[in-house]
């Protein structure tokens, strides 16, 4: 599953760029700039995507790291019986010794952005596996935010349905809200974010900038069952076809998510790296 797509992601990033602490802000950039990783560019839009690229090319980390690494990026929390330690495989720990980059696949997002913050934070992680936890944590954040990225309704996170635009482009629901939901919020990410920002409310940042992962991720799941699943118009055998009411209030739906995603992303920072430590 890939969620958002690059827009989405640099959108969250360039939220968060402009939500945390300067001292974190430099401590990333630092640490982007030492990256000899060539997959994506090393500012903090780009690399916000290095997860999703790494997974899709292979890594050198080892010779399955591309399939290794792809649960990392979602939980199935199922719509009618939620079992969050089932989603999350049991919820095992992290083996002693093993950075969080190297650890088992049968691990889910909520428990790997808890290592990887963990990893960040820590003065004795190795500087590769700094830089490893930075991107990753870049990424997956943004991914729980992702309505489809915490729910499934036995259709793979609606991978299986698919859905007809009111444009008339067919594609699978979960698809439609990685992109076309965020295609239409703007063309310009950088433009998008920046309004998106701005548009943040003190009170919301507050609300926000609390919690842990795994709340994240109920709220994610409750957003997919009333929105994403909830929203959908009867369905005929094959498609779904999405009115422009669907289609403004899933618009909505992210504008809100990404701009959630960028705040308690710069808050997970700062806390590792800034300010609040």
């Amino acid at each position: 599953m890939s969620a958002w797509g690059p827009e989405g992601h640099a959108i969250a990033a360039r939220i968060a760029v402009r939500e945390m602490s300067a001292r974190a802000r430099a401590k990333v950039e630092d640490l982007l700039a030492a990256d000899r990783d060539l997959l994506t560019a090393h500012d903090i839009a780009s690399a916000a995507s290095w997860a999703d690229v790494w997974r899709d090319a292979g890594g050198d980390l080892d010779a399955s790291g591309r399939h290794r690494t792809a649960p990392w990026h979602y939980l199935n929390l199922e719509l009618r019986r939620p079992d969050f330690s089932w989603a999350c495989w049991r919820r095992q720990p992290l083996p002693a010794g093993v950075p969080a980059a190297q650890g088992p696949w049968h691990d889910c997002i909520v428990d790997k952005i808890e290592q990887f913050e963990t990893e960040l934070a820590a003065p004795g992680t190795a500087a590769s596996e700094r830089l490893l936890a930075l991107k990753f944590l870049l990424h997956l954040v943004a991914d729980l935010h992702q309505p489809l990225h915490a729910a499934d309704d036995h259709d793979h996170g609606g991978n299986d349905l698919r859905v007809r635009l009111p444009d008339g482009t067919v594609e699978s629901l979960h698809r439609a809200w990685d992109s076309a939901f965020v295609q239409a919020l703007g063309h310009d990410p950088q433009v998008v974010a920046q309004a998106l920002q701005q548009s943040i409310t003190d009170t919301q940042r507050r609300a926000w900038r609390r919690g842990t992962p795994e709340d994240w991720a109920w709220e994610s799941w409750r957003i997919a069952k009333a929105q994403a699943y909830g929203r959908l118009p009867p369905c005929a055998p094959g498609v779904c076809r999405l009115d422009a009411r669907y289609v403004e209030n899933a618009r909505r739906v992210v504008a809100q998510q990404l701009q959630k995603s960028g705040v308690r992303l710069a808050w997970l920072l700062d806390r590792a790296l800034g300010d609040e430590r």
